[in-house]
């Protein structure tokens, strides 16, 4: 494996476990104590954190260094998975209020 897999893999395994503990760029940042701007760098294989910067990440996300590292981090939540859980969780609110609107207007005709 070269640096520039090993870039790609940590950047992948950072915003995986960010998404996976729901966590915005800028909330992990600030747990981590980094800047928006390096976190975006570095999750975009950019940037290539410092190691005090690294072993901040990962206790901000409650794992070991070494799991940013790994090719296969079992994490199963990706990008896909969260837009479907944030898409049924948004259906299931429009579909509440939607119950919600019809009994106000119910009680209102009555």
């Amino acid at each position: 494996m070269n640096g520039d897999k090993l870039r790609i893999i940590l950047s992948q395994n950072i915003k995986q476990f960010r998404l996976h503990r729901g966590f915005s760029q800028a909330e992990l940042a600030e747990k981590a104590d980094i800047s928006i701007p390096f976190l975006g760098a570095i999750e975009r294989g950019d940037k290539w954190p410092h190691p005090d910067s690294l072993a901040k990440l990962a206790s901000a996300l409650n794992i070991e260094a070494f799991e940013l590292l790994k090719q296969e981090n079992g994490v199963t939540h990706d990008v896909k998975a969260v837009v479907y859980k944030l898409t049924n969780d948004i259906n299931s609110l429009v579909n509440d209020s939607i119950e919600t609107l019809n009994k106000i207007a119910h009680n209102i005709d009555h």
